[in-house]
């Protein structure tokens, strides 16, 4: 079998969030405990939990995990951003989780051309860890919510699991 990416995406409700929890700081981040963060992953490669914040996934050793988050806004009023990955169980199935900045072109309509996409180059980015083993993942992820000004609105984690089978 050879190595897969598992891009795993994860949407937050910032608007939710943002009013129900103190704002915490980048040191303390307050923790989410509701189901607030939805993980979601391509249908071939979950076993259980999809769109919820514990996901079960079927990776094999040396298979490229990838998480990505967006908000539910789709990052136009609030914007998510993953800043600190802490391995509270099993860290010996991963490698340690690194974020990679990457320059990318994605499609833009095109008004005078609706069937014919116009192009944007942007900066992207995601986190990134290679399995090494099967088992059961305990990890925290802190994230910020930043407005559309850049202001930052408050830091936050939540620690969910992942299985991974062999």
């Amino acid at each position: 079998m050879e190595q897969s990416i598992i891009d795993m995406l994860l949407v937050i409700d910032a608007e939710t969030i943002l009013a129900a929890y103190p704002p915490g700081t980048a040191d303390n981040p307050t923790s989410i405990d509701q189901p607030l963060i939805f993980m979601l992953v391509r249908t071939d490669a979950v076993v259980f939990g999809q769109a919820s914040k514990e996901l079960k996934i079927k990776a094999q050793t040396e298979d490229v995990l990838r998480w990505r988050q967006n908000t539910a806004s789709s990052n136009s009023t609030y914007s998510g951003l993953l800043y600190k990955f802490l391995c509270l169980k099993g860290d010996n199935l991963i490698s340690p989780p690194n974020p990679i900045l990457a320059t990318v072109q994605t499609p833009l309509p095109n008004p005078a051309n609706p069937t014919v996409p116009g192009i944007q180059t942007i900066q992207n980015y995601f986190w990134e860890s290679t399995v090494l083993a099967a088992g059961s993942l305990t990890y925290a992820f802190y994230f910020m919510i930043v407005d559309r000004h850049n202001n930052v609105k408050g830091y936050y984690y939540w620690d969910p699991f992942i299985t991974i089978t062999a």
